[in-house]
């Protein structure tokens, strides 16, 4: 069984600006009031057709990077969502 913790993480990279309002995610830029783009959640969307993933228990926020497997986990509250 893994064991799942908490790790401070340096990084070079800008961070990424968001906002979650509902269902809708909205990334922008705020040096650039034309840089944004806003995302919706569809309930029944394939999760191999999504960009992120919204906890149901939670409301965590999180990229998918890649296409998932069978299963996915919160990485905030720990809930498992069958796929």
């Amino acid at each position: 069984m893994s064991k799942r913790g908490t790790e401070a993480v340096d990084t070079d990279a800008d961070p990424i600006n968001w906002r979650q309002n509902g269902a809708d995610v909205t990334i922008y830029d705020e040096t650039n009031a034309d840089a944004w783009i806003q995302l919706t959640f569809e309930a029944g969307v394939p999760p191999e057709h999504r960009l992120y993933m919204i906890c149901d228990e939670c409301g965590a926020v999180f990229a998918q990077r890649t296409k998932p497997g069978h299963g996915t986990v919160c990485g905030d509250c720990g809930a498992t969502f069958d796929h």
